[in-house]
C-alpha cells in the first residue's frame, strides 16, 4: 500500500471513529433524559431542549423509558439506532480503503418505507403506531453512515505535509 493510500485509510478510520462516538454520545443523551428525569434530576430538561429544535418530541409519538419519553419520538429515534446500527456494518460493507456511496437505486429502495408512512401520516390517511415508526427510522437511519462518511471524507482536509509534496 503506497503512502497516499496509507493516509487515507487513516483518515477514513480518524473520521470513522469520531463519529462512533459522536453517535454513541447522542443516543446516550436521548436516553439520558427519561432516565435523569425519574431521578428527580433538575438538569434532566437540558437534555430535552437540545433534542427540540431536530424533533418535535410529542410524547403520543415517543417511547417511554423509566416513566418518560425519549428526548425525540420513536421514528427519530429509530434513525439514530439505525445510523449506530449502519456505523457497525460499515467495515463489513465498505471497508476503510475507499468512501463511495451507495447508489441511487438502493437509497430509492431504503428510503421508499420512511417516506410512505411520513407521506400517510401527513395526509392524515392512518397514524401509524410506535414500533412501526421505530422500524422505517432503523431502515432509513442505516444507510445515512454512508453519505456522513463520505460527506464528511471529502469536506476534511487531508495532512499533507510539505516535505512528501515534489517541487
Amino acid at each position: 500500500m503506497d503512502a497516499e493510500n496509507l493516509n487515507s485509510r487513516r483518515r477514513v478510520i480518524r473520521i470513522y471513529v469520531a463519529t462512533v462516538a459522536g453517535t454513541v454520545l447522542w443516543l446516550a443523551a436521548i436516553i439520558a433524559a427519561p432516565y435523569l428525569r425519574s431521578r428527580g434530576f433538575g438538569g434532566a430538561g437540558f437534555f430535552y431542549a437540545c433534542f427540540a429544535p431536530v424533533c418535535h418530541q410529542i410524547p403520543s409519538r415517543s417511547l417511554f423509558f423509566w416513566g418518560f419519553p425519549l428526548a425525540v419520538c420513536a421514528r427519530c429515534f429509530g434513525i439514530y439506532l439505525g445510523f449506530a446500527a449502519g456505523l457497525f456494518l460499515y467495515p463489513f460493507l465498505r471497508g476503510f480503503s475507499s468512501v463511495r456511496l451507495p447508489s441511487l437505486k438502493t437509497f430509492v429502495l431504503v428510503s421508499f418505507p420512511i417516506v410512505l408512512d411520513f407521506a400517510g401520516n401527513l395526509l392524515r390517511l392512518w397514524s401509524t403506531p410506535d414500533i412501526p415508526r421505530l422500524f422505517t427510522g432503523f431502515l432509513w437511519g442505516m444507510i445515512l453512515p454512508f453519505y456522513f462518511l463520505a460527506g464528511l471524507f471529502a469536506f476534511t482536509p487531508r495532512r499533507d505535509s510539505c516535505a512528501s509534496r515534489p517541487r
